[in-house]
């Protein structure tokens, strides 16, 4: 009986335990139900706040505008304001202008000191591109003319001889197609980059003529590939070997009879053919 009563004693002790557990349970679970709620309205109001993902694209474009819209206007006073300063008629305006004609050109992709080079031969040689903005039409000629050869940078062209800012491009044009019948189009745009004047001067297929005759007058063995070729590769002999005055006599010439820099010239540009 004793053994009974104790284990009596000892479940009415633990009861009043258990049922505040339970208590306490029920009312973690009404809380843990309170916050779940909450966080889901918190979430619902974010959504509702957030735009969608074509929304949020379009609006970063117009911000895109805004920001470049706002950089061009800030540039452009800048500009007007840096003019107004320069404009005092002690050539500092001369100055400015050509220093935007630099910037130009580097913007086409010329180096920096083939740029400050061409601004300041412009500037001297034709007051009518010491205006940027006249150039740049010229440019925009200049692209549409020369941008369908591979490989060709009007802007480190320029940079390299400034004439061609002021070359008669109907001339340009004709004389690319020349270029085009009798050589690779890959090797185009590297002869004019090595050699300008091909756009400019009026007899070209002429010189063309000359220059492998005056070769194979050297090398009688050579084809007409072979002295296309070495003209390819030396484009400068066209205006450095033809007009040499030795070849006016119907006689042979020994390379050694040559000026050393048109030596120089020839044996590297027939190279391939002599090894």
């Amino acid at each position: 009986f004793e053994t009974m009563s104790r284990a009596r004693g000892r479940a009415a002790a633990v009861a009043p335990t258990r049922a505040r557990a339970r208590r306490r349970a029920r009312k973690g679970g009404r809380r843990a139900t309170r916050v779940a709620r909450a966080r889901a309205d918190d979430d619902d109001d974010d959504d509702d706040g957030r735009m969608r993902e074509d929304e949020l694209r379009a609006a970063i474009d117009e911000a895109r505008e805004i920001l470049a819209e706002a950089a061009r206007m800030a540039n452009e006073q800048a500009r007007a304001e840096l003019a107004r300063t320069f404009d005092a008629g002690d050539g500092r305006g001369a100055a400015f202008e050509c220093v935007r004609v630099e910037e130009f050109l580097k913007g086409k992709g010329a180096r920096t000191l083939d740029a400050e080079r061409a601004a300041r031969e412009l500037y001297i040689g034709d007051a009518y591109f010491q205006d940027v903005e006249k150039l740049m039409v010229q440019f925009d000629r200049l692209e549409r003319a020369l941008g369908g050869v591979p490989g060709m940078n009007v802007g480190a062209l320029v940079g390299r001889c400034t004439e061609v800012a002021t070359c008669d491009i109907a001339r340009a044009t004709a004389n690319l197609l020349t270029l085009r019948g009798a050589f690779k189009v890959g090797k185009i745009s590297v002869m004019v980059m090595d050699c300008p004047k091909l756009l400019m001067c009026d007899d070209l297929e002429d010189r063309i003529r000359r220059t492998q005759a005056c070769i194979t007058r050297i090398w009688a063995s050579e084809s007409d590939e072979d002295t296309i070729y070495a003209i390819s590769e030396e484009p400068n002999l066209l205006f450095t070997l033809c007009d040499l005055p030795i070849f006016a006599e119907d006689i042979s010439v020994d390379i050694s009879e040559l000026p050393m820099s048109v030596q120089e010239a020839l044996v590297f540009a027939t190279r391939r053919f002599k090894a």
